[in-house]
């Protein structure tokens, strides 16, 4: 009898160490339901480098929302996203951050620089390196939708006599046209390819191309013309 209360004291004592370690971050909103969800590990952005460039979508934390893929949906959540590594970071109420240890369908982020929420999807076909839980920015939604995945590359060196290592990051885009139960298609650089792509409305798309002087390979010209074929499609329909 008494090894039995001294094995249940031991359990509690226990129990509440470890509610207490838990309890010592705090959280207000979504991201307390998401933590306790437990869909929190610890994240430190700690590096042994400098920086030159981000692999961040932004630097800092935007207030946004995620969908999962079984459709539970968590909002108002301070977001980061890594653009290199795929992976969401949520901070909490006293600065502390965690990574998001489960795949997820939409991320909403609204970020200071933008002037509109930026939607990041996944779940598409494979393509190139990319996979069906890779996130891709939504450029522009209709019939189509224009979609930006943005690969990191980076590199490592030391200026002369020094010990400091530097890292520099470059951001590479490429653009995807996807038509709900599509394979995904890479937008080419090549205007006459793009227009055989969305040949339903090739001379309207070819006519604004040259009266606008537009280039497949300026995002802003291409998302115009996007949005002008998304536009012209729920005309025509």
């Amino acid at each position: 009898m008494q090894k039995s209360l001294i094995y249940i004291f031991l359990f509690v004592l226990m129990a509440g160490s470890s509610q207490a370690q838990i309890g010592s971050y705090s959280f207000s909103g979504s991201s307390k339901v998401l933590y306790n969800d437990g869909y929190g590990v610890p994240w430190s952005n700690s590096t042994l480098y400098n920086t030159d460039g981000s692999p961040f979508y932004d630097t800092s934390f935007c207030i946004g929302s995620i969908q999962l893929t079984n459709g539970k949906m968590y909002g108002g959540i301070k977001l980061k996203l890594n653009l290199e590594e795929q992976k969401i970071i949520f901070e909490v109420e006293d600065g502390k951050a965690f990574v998001l240890s489960i795949p997820v369908s939409r991320v909403e982020l609204g970020c200071a620089a933008s002037s509109k929420p930026t939607v990041f999807r996944s779940g598409f076909t494979a393509i190139d390196k990319q996979n069906d839980r890779s996130l891709y920015q939504v450029l522009d939604s209709g019939k189509v939708l224009l979609l930006k995945y943005t690969e990191i590359r980076f590199k490592d060196s030391k200026a002369y006599n020094s010990n400091d290592m530097t890292r520099t990051y470059r951001q590479l885009p490429s653009y995807y046209l996807w038509v709900p139960g599509k394979d995904m298609v890479k937008v080419s650089t090549n205007e006459n390819d793009l227009l055989a792509t969305l040949s339903d409305q090739q001379k309207l798309l070819n006519d604004a191309i040259l009266k606008e002087k537009l280039k497949v390979r300026k995002e802003a010209d291409l998302i115009k013309i996007i949005a002008l074929y998304n536009r012209s499609s729920v005309k025509g329909s």
